[in-house]
C-alpha cells in the first residue's frame, strides 16, 4: 500500500514507460468509474471533488515520467502551447524510454539493483 500511495501521490523519483501507461489508464479509469457513480447519485456538481486528487495524480505521474527522460519538471510548461505542447508532451512522455543508468534524479527504475552474491 505505501509503494502505491508512493506512486501516485509522490513527485520524487523516476517512472519508467510501462509502469506510466499503467498507472494512467488505471487511474483515468477509475476517475470515470468515480464520476460516473458521484454525478449519478449527487448531481452533476458532486463530481468537483475528484479533480484536485486526480489532477495531483496526473502530475506526479508526468514529473516522475520527465525525470526518468533526465528533463526538469518546468518542460512541463510545453503543454501551454497549443497542439505542439501536448503533442510533443505524449511522444516525450509516453513513447520515448528513460535515460538508461542512473541520472540526477536517481537509479534507473528498469536497472537490476540487486547483487545475487550480496547477503542482507
Amino acid at each position: 500500500m505505501k509503494n502505491i500511495a508512493r506512486l501516485l501521490f509522490s513527485f520524487r523519483g523516476r517512472l519508467p514507460r510501462a509502469a506510466f501507461w499503467w498507472t494512467a489508464l488505471l487511474a483515468g479509469a477509475a476517475f470515470g468509474v468515480l464520476l460516473l457513480a458521484l454525478e449519478a447519485a449527487f448531481g452533476p456538481h458532486a463530481s468537483l471533488v475528484l479533480y484536485p486528487p486526480f489532477f495531483w495524480i496526473v502530475a506526479a505521474l508526468a514529473v516522475k515520467r520527465l525525470r526518468d527522460r533526465g528533463r526538469r519538471p518546468a518542460w512541463l510548461l510545453v503543454l501551454l502551447i497549443p497542439i505542439a505542447g501536448p503533442l510533443w508532451t505524449l511522444i516525450e512522455l509516453g513513447l520515448r524510454r528513460g535515460t538508461p543508468g542512473e541520472n540526477r534524479y536517481g537509479q534507473d527504475p528498469l536497472e537490476v539493483r540487486g547483487d545475487y552474491l550480496t547477503v542482507k
